[in-house]
Formats: structure tokens, sequence, C-alpha cells
């Protein structure tokens, strides 16, 4: 830890996935410790957005990290960082910009539900218009950010087990004050400093979420300036009451996964 003017402000650990598993209020459960600094910009993404360019990338960090105490250990969260065969190479990159010893925090979900929960947030954005059935079929995407062992392996190759702390969504929501004081002792921190979670609050959840999916908010919410030098300013308890009041809502699905679709799922992801 430490943040002299010449030392490089790169993460100390990452959440690395997977997507639409709970990343999010981990996130802001783990963001309440004193002795950890997490950005307001969720999903920044600076281990993909530029390639292999080891320049941009710790400029970018160093944006990030910017309002770090010299105390705290820094992370960001990008569920792109286990989103094969999307974003490739990403284990070495971080091992290349953070070393050896960055920690990596990866939570997953029942293969099937996290599919359909990330068809429900992909429609909300327009970014897949075929139905549920048939869309999930379709596109690879779907199954392979579901193949947690295929996504997780090369950040094992290099970092090992003993950097990687796994959880599931299913028992981080049964006790998520309990699982992030694990989380905190994995990081070597005292789990003691860290308030009592909201188990009432989830973030980023599909259904009935305010959305700006299209239009010059979307753009502005989008924004470097926005997500670097606004949103720190502004406590998230009232970006979500202003969400609620001027953003449409999405709705999850009514559609319902078939059984022969499921079946064709589960024998794709190797499952019974």
């Amino acid at each position: 830890m430490g943040n002299s003017e010449n030392e490089k402000l790169v993460p100390d650990f990452l959440i690395i996935g997977a997507m639409k598993a709970g990343t999010t209020s981990l996130y802001r459960d783990l963001a309440a410790h004193p002795k950890l600094f997490l950005p307001e910009e969720k999903e920044p993404e600076c281990l993909v957005s530029s390639g292999d360019d080891v320049v941009a990338i710790e400029t970018d960090y160093k944006s990030l990290f910017r309002g770090a105490k010299p105390f705290q250990l820094k992370g960001e969260a990008s569920t792109a960082y286990t989103k094969r065969p999307v974003f490739e190479g990403v284990a070495q990159r971080a091992h290349r910009i953070c070393g050896s010893s960055l920690k990596l925090i990866y939570i997953t979900r029942d293969p099937i539900r996290r599919i359909i929960s990330q068809y429900d947030h992909e429609r909300a954005y327009g970014l897949v218009k075929e139905p549920l059935n048939d869309a999930v079929l379709l596109h690879s995407r779907f199954v392979d950010f579901s193949r947690y062992e295929w996504q997780l392996q090369s950040w094992l190759d290099i970092f090992g087990e003993g950097n990687v702390f796994r959880l599931s969504f299913e028992h981080y929501t049964a006790d998520r004050t309990g699982t992030a004081a694990r989380v905190c002792e994995f990081l070597g921190i005292d789990p003691a400093e860290l308030p009592p979670t909201r188990d009432d609050l989830a973030f980023n959840a599909s259904k009935n979420r305010p959305t700006a999916a299209t239009g010059l908010f979307k753009m502005l919410i989008a924004s470097r300036l926005y997500q670097r030098h606004l949103k720190p300013r502004i406590p998230w308890e009232l970006r979500g009451r202003v969400a609620e009041m001027v953003l449409p809502k999405t709705n999850s699905t009514v559609e319902v996964l078939r059984p022969e679709v499921e079946a064709q799922l589960r024998t794709r992801l190797g499952m019974r």
C-alpha cells in the first residue's frame, strides 16, 4: 500500500466477474471499508479498453485511483475481464501491469439463471433483439460467460489459487455481511472495520432497473467527465433517487425458458 508521488497507481485487487452475478452489490459492500478504495466508476475496463498499451493503461489507472489514500488498498471491478473469447489475454496484461501479488475475486451464479439475467440486461439496453429462447442459443456469449472454470483458468495459470477468492451469488446473498468479511480477510484487512451490509439493498438488478438506454443522457452517463469527475461527488443514494424519478424502468422478461432450450444450454455448459 501507499501512494507516493512516484508510485504507480494500479490495483491491489480486482473483482473480475461474472457478469450478472452480484458484482455490483459486492463492490458497494466492500467500498464501505475504510481501508479499501473502490472508485465510483464500476466497470472501468482499464485492462481491455486500451489493448496492450501499457502506458495508456497506467495513465487510466492513475486517473481512476487519484482519490485513494496512502493506507488504502485499491481495487476495481470489471466483468469484461472474464468475458472470453470477446476479451483474451487480460490475465497476462494484469500481471504485466499490476504484478504477481494482485488479488482476484470471482463471483459466480447458477449458470442458467445468470444467462437469463444477462438476456434481460442486454434486452433492456437494446443489445439483443431476438426472443429469449432464440437469443440464448444463437449468441454464444450467453453460454461462454457462464463457463466459469474456463473463464477463470487463465487467471489461475498466472496468479495461482492462493490469489483467487471464489464465491457464489447464492451464498453471498444469503449472508452478505459474513461473505464481505471473508473477502476482507482474503485481502488482508480487518473485517471488524466493515460496517454491516444493507441486505435489503441490491445494486444493478435487471428487474425494474432505471436505464438510460438511448439518447444524450446515456452519452453523459457513459462519459469520462461524468464517471471520473462528477459521479464521485454525488452520493449513490441521491443518484439512485434521481434515476428512479427520471429514467424509464426495465422489466425482466415475461418469457419462460423452454425445457428443451434449458437442456441444450446445460449440454453446452457440460452440466447434467
